[in-house]
C-alpha cells in the first residue's frame, strides 16, 4: 500500500512508516531511535530513557501557548503473529499493508494498529504546522504488550500536564474512563504423599484420569462478566464428591493454561477401588448438574470423562488431599463486585481468576489473577487468599502488581469528549470502564504519589482482531477518531 494516495490523511502515511520499522515487544530500539531523529529534525525537545521510552514536547500554536498542556500517550510495541508457513521476519521485514474497502490489514501478519495508530496520530500532530493545539507532551512507551514495563519505568516527574489522553482503546465512540489494577498470586501447598502400592495391591484399586473439558474459557478480565465455567473449580467439586462417597485417592492434578485466561480444561489422576460403572454414573450426574448451572453461559459443551491412567508410585495423603480440595472450593473465583459508578454498562469492579493448578517440586501450586478498579478491594481479595493459605499450612507468593485507574466523577475530559463527539457525528458516545489493565493505571499511580491531580481518558478507532493475523483497522473510524482528536485539542486550546 502506498499511503501517498491517502492524502490529506497524513496520519496514514505515518502509520505506513511505522509499519516499515521493526517494533515487536522488546525489539523497539529502531523505532525509538527513529522518534528521536524525527523530533530533532523538527527542533522539538525530546528525551529517550534507558528503556527506550520517548517524550517529545511541542509548544502550543499561536494564541494557544498558555492553554493547559495535554499529554498524548500510546505504546510503540506490537504483538507479532504470522500465518503458519509464511516467510516473514518481524525483526527486519516491513509489514505488507493491504486496503480492502474500509479495512486496512497486513498480508499474513498482525497489523500492529494496536497501538501504531496512536503513534501515527501523534506524529501527524507533531509534524503539522496548521493544526491548532495546546502545548503537547507526547509520551510513547515500550513493552506494553509484555507487562507494561515501559510505563512502569517511565519518570512521570518530568511531565507537567494535567490532562492525559491515552489512545490505546479499540472501539470508536467508546470512551474508557477507568481500568482495573491487578496482582498475581501463587499458593504453594506442600504435597504430602504416601506409597500407592499397598492401596493398589491385589486388585483393590485402579488408576483413572478424570477430565473436565468443553468450556469456553476466555480473557480473565474481559470475559469474566460472562460467568463462564471455571474448570479448576468444577474439578474440585467433583473430587470433593468422589472422595466423600467412594474409596478414592488423588494422585495428581492439572488445570488451566495461563494466569489471565479462564481455565477451560482440568484433570486429575485418582486411585479408586470403586466400580468403574459407579464412577461413570457419578461423573455423568455432575455433567448434567454443571450443564444446568452453566446453561446461560458455556455449559452446553461441557464433558466430564473417565479413562484409564498409568499407574503411579505415590498418592496424596488424605489430609493433604483434603487441604487441596478445601482450598480449591474456598478460593475466591469469578466476580466479587460490580461497579456502581459507571451506569452506562455492566462493569465488573473486582474479580479473582483461579487460573491454574500445577504439581511441581513437591508442591501443589494454585495460580490466581486478581483484578479490581478499587485498590482496597484488590487488597481484600488477595488477603482472602493469604488467610485461606494460612489455614491449611500453605504459603502465598504475590507478584506482577499493577495499579488501577479509578473512575473520576469530576473529569473534565469526559464531558468534553462526549460533547465534541456529539457535535461532530450527531450521536452519543458511550462511557465505559474496562476490567483489564491499561497504562493509564500506572501513570495515575505515579501522579498520585507525586501529589498531582491529572485527568485521564482513553479512546481510539475501531480495531478488530488485535494480536491475530485477522487484525484490521477501520479507515472510516480512524478518520472519525482523528477528527475528534484535533477538535478536542482545538477546544482545549481555546481556553487559553
Amino acid at each position: 500500500m502506498n499511503c501517498e494516495s491517502c492524502s490529506p490523511k497524513t496520519y496514514l502515511s505515518w502509520f505506513e512508516k511505522i509499519c516499515s520499522i521493526p517494533h515487536e515487544s522488546r525489539n523497539e530500539q529502531a523505532l525509538s531511535n527513529f522518534l528521536v531523529e524525527f523530533a530533532r529534525e523538527r527542533h522539538l525537545a525530546v528525551s529517550q530513557d534507558e528503556k527506550g521510552n520517548i517524550l517529545i514536547r511541542k509548544p502550543g500554536t499561536r494564541g494557544m501557548e498558555q492553554a493547559p498542556t495535554v499529554i498524548l500517550q500510546g505504546h510503540m510495541d506490537m504483538v507479532c503473529v504470522k500465518d503458519e508457513g509464511l516467510d516473514f521476519d518481524f525483526a527486519q521485514d516491513p509489514l505488507r499493508l493491504v486496503i480492502d474497502g474500509d479495512s486496512l490489514h497486513a498480508d499474513g501478519t498482525s497489523l500492529g494498529a494496536d497501538n501504531g495508530i496512536a503513534l501515527a496520530y501523534i506524529l501527524a500532530l507533531l509534524d503539522s504546522s496548521d493544526i491548532p493545539h495546546p502545548p503537547l507532551e507526547a509520551v510513547v512507551t515500550v513493552d506494553e504488550e509484555v507487562g507494561m514495563g515501559g510505563a512502569t519505568a517511565f519518570d512521570a516527574s518530568q511531565l507537567s500536564a494535567s490532562l492525559f489522553i491515552n489512545m490505546d482503546s479499540e472501539d470508536e465512540g467508546v470512551f474508557c474512563v477507568s481500568c482495573a489494577g491487578g496482582r498475581r498470586s501463587r499458593m504453594h501447598i506442600p504435597a504430602e504423599t504416601e506409597d500407592a502400592a499397598p492401596l493398589a495391591a491385589s486388585g483393590k484399586g485402579h488408576f483413572y484420569l478424570i477430565t473436565v473439558t468443553g468450556l469456553a474459557g476466555g480473557h480473565s478480565g474481559l470475559e469474566i462478566i460472562r460467568e463462564r465455567g471455571n474448570s479448576n473449580k468444577l474439578l474440585a467439586r467433583v473430587l470433593d464428591d468422589l472422595t466423600r462417597k467412594f474409596p478414592c485417592r488423588i494422585v495428581s492434578l492439572n488445570g488451566g493454561t495461563a494466569a489471565n485466561a479462564i481455565p477451560k480444561e482440568s484433570s486429575a489422576v485418582v486411585l479408586s477401588s470403586a466400580e468403574e460403572q459407579e464412577l461413570r454414573a457419578e461423573l455423568d450426574s455432575w455433567t448434567e448438574i454443571f450443564r444446568h448451572e452453566l446453561r446461560g453461559a458455556d455449559g452446553a459443551g461441557l464433558v466430564i470423562t473417565l479413562a484409564d491412567a498409568d499407574a503411579a508410585d505415590k498418592v496424596l495423603t488424605e489430609r493433604c488431599a483434603a487441604n487441596v480440595i478445601d482450598a480449591a472450593l474456598l478460593i475466591p473465583t469469578g466476580i466479587a463486585s460490580m461497579d456502581m459508578n459507571i451506569t452506562s454498562q455492566r462493569l465488573v469492579e473486582s474479580s479473582n481468576n483461579f487460573a491454574m493448578i500445577r504439581m511441581e517440586k513437591g508442591e501443589i501450586v494454585f495460580h490466581c489473577q486478581t483484578r479490581s478498579s478499587v485498590a482496597s478491594k484488590k487488597e481484600a481479595l488477595c488477603r482472602q487468599i493469604d488467610v485461606l493459605a494460612s489455614m491449611i499450612g500453605a504459603t502465598v507468593e504475590h507478584s506482577g502488581d499493577y495499579p488501577a485507574w479509578e473512575y473520576n466523577p469530576n473529569s473534565r475530559l469526559q464531558p468534553l469528549f462526549e460533547s465534541t463527539y456529539r457535535d461532530l457525528f450527531h450521536k452519543d458516545a458511550r462511557v465505559e470502564g474496562i476490567h483489564a489493565g491499561l497504562e493509564c493505571g500506572l501513570f495515575a499511580e505515579k501522579f498520585r504519589k507525586l501529589g498531582r491531580n491529572v485527568d485521564f481518558l482513553s479512546f481510539g478507532p475501531t480495531v478488530s482482531g488485535a494480536h491475530t493475523t485477522r487484525e484490521c483497522l477501520s479507515l472510516s473510524s480512524a478518520e472519525n477518531t482523528w477528527k475528534l482528536l484535533i477538535e478536542v485539542l482545538r477546544r482545549i486550546g481555546k481556553t487559553a
